[in-house]
């Protein structure tokens, strides 16, 4: 009786941690000025958007997670110049009240930008967004990169994130 009680009690409780242990892919955001993680994110897709530097409209930059890469497979404006200005291979064309350029496929390990009011970087993920420039420090270094983590980790985050009051900074 006692074998069967650990069995029914065991082989639950150990499909509960390989399901904890399970890597999942996740978009890392790190303040690296501050050295601290910011957000992770269990998306398949992520955009970038951000005001032109010159020209000031809106630009979105669309990616999605491959592996460990970020691959840049869009980008559209608000003007078409701002889209000329970098000068892709590909054509400009309009979709709608916007202009963009596809077929990109530029990998990345990484992504650093920098996090300014001016240019209003915004991570844009499904179910919301986030102002990466509100994070304290004028032009402070933002690290975009895609990672695995356990399950469990994302799972403590997603519950941290709804049910803890916020910590200070360290």
């Amino acid at each position: 009786m006692a074998r069967l009680l650990a069995r029914v009690l065991l082989v639950p409780a150990s499909g509960v941690v390989v399901a904890g242990l399970w890597p999942v892919r996740t978009l890392e955001v790190v303040d690296l000025d501050a050295d601290r993680l910011v957000a992770l994110y269990p998306v398949a897709r992520f955009q970038l958007r951000y005001r032109h530097s010159l020209y000031r409209g809106l630009v979105w930059e669309q990616f999605r997670l491959v592996g460990t890469d970020l691959v840049l497979d869009a980008v559209e404006a608000e003007q078409e110049a701002a889209l000329e200005y970098y000068r892709f291979a590909q054509r400009v064309t309009r979709a709608g009240p916007r202009y963009r350029v596809t077929g990109l496929q530029q990998r990345l390990g990484e992504l650093v930008v920098r996090a300014t009011e001016k240019g209003e970087r915004t991570l844009v993920v499904e179910g919301g967004e986030l102002p990466l420039f509100a994070h304290g420090r004028e032009g402070h270094r933002m690290r975009l990169r895609a990672v695995r983590v356990p399950a469990a980790w994302m799972a403590w985050g997603w519950l941290r994130a709804r049910f803890l009051p916020p910590r200070g900074d360290t």
